[in-house]
């Protein structure tokens, strides 16, 4: 027999379930009427206030979104969540990854998406994080980077960033393709090493989450990140060709020093 504290552990995890479906579904339903009505401030809508000021861009890629998406009904074809909650100090967040498959008439199409449903410590992230749209009749690439706001073509080479640093398996042969050739040549050896260690220590290395600063005449991203189960904040800084031309890694962004050509940060990170 069930004692009481099992049966009331069990319902809070059914009650929780419950919770994440009910969210997914209902930001499903939201933006299948967006797209059906090209109604872009519906989509925009429900995006959280953090994802909203990090993301500047957010209009493009609804914008992106809603001209990718042919006329006609959407028809849900399947649809999946996963989720993780953390409590800190008394203090807890909880965020789901979700995707839904559908279809209009003969096109199918995917939608992959991060919402945060609680968060204790920041109630501006609550709601959607970021969102990535793929027309499957077109798509040969379907991974997805919790990047904020929602991704559209001129912002492919952050996932190109991101697929490199932690999604390969390691250092290949075209992993120096996302940087520039003044950082390969002008920055600290030592310093390069370290970034490549980082690369192939695929143990050790993680990925939470990206944002742009648009404040700058750069193109500056920053993401979370872990190494060896410490949080840090990688900052990535591009030239016009979309190459990165400067990377730091510090405790908090006060840390950061994205001066040009530098690789700053790195070596006290792997060395801890």
């Amino acid at each position: 027999m069930l004692s009481t504290f099992s049966c009331s552990k069990l319902s809070i995890l059914n009650n929780s379930v419950k919770m994440e479906k009910d969210a997914a579904r209902d930001f499903e339903n939201k933006f299948f009427e967006a797209i059906e009505k090209k109604d872009g401030e519906l989509l925009k809508s429900c995006f959280s206030e953090a994802a909203l000021k990090d993301a500047a861009d957010i209009d493009k890629g609804i914008e992106y979104v809603l001209s990718a998406y042919k006329d006609g009904r959407a028809t849900r074809t399947d649809d999946n969540i996963s989720s993780y909650t953390q409590f800190k100090k008394g203090e807890s967040f909880h965020t789901i990854n979700a995707h839904c498959k559908f279809e209009s008439g003969d096109n199918s199409y995917l939608v992959k998406w991060t919402q945060c449903l609680k968060n204790e410590a920041d109630p501006s992230m609550e709601g959607v994080y970021s969102l990535e749209f793929f027309d499957m009749n077109e798509a040969d690439d379907t991974n997805f980077y919790n990047i904020a706001g929602v991704a559209y073509p001129d912002r492919e080479f952050l996932d190109d960033t991101l697929q490199t640093l932690f999604y390969y398996k390691g250092v290949k042969d075209d992993t120096t393709d996302i940087f520039s050739a003044e950082l390969l040549e002008e920055a600290d050896e030592y310093q390069l090493k370290c970034l490549t260690d980082f690369v192939d220590d695929t143990h050790n290395r993680s990925f939470n989450k990206m944002w742009v600063d648009n404040s700058s005449d750069r193109y500056i991203a920053y993401a979370y990140v872990s190494f060896s189960h410490t949080d840090y904040v990688l900052a990535l800084k591009y030239d016009d060709d979309k190459k990165l031309m400067a990377v730091s890694a510090a405790d908090d962004i006060n840390g950061i020093d994205l001066r040009d050509y530098r690789i700053t940060g790195v070596s006290e990170m792997m060395n801890k």
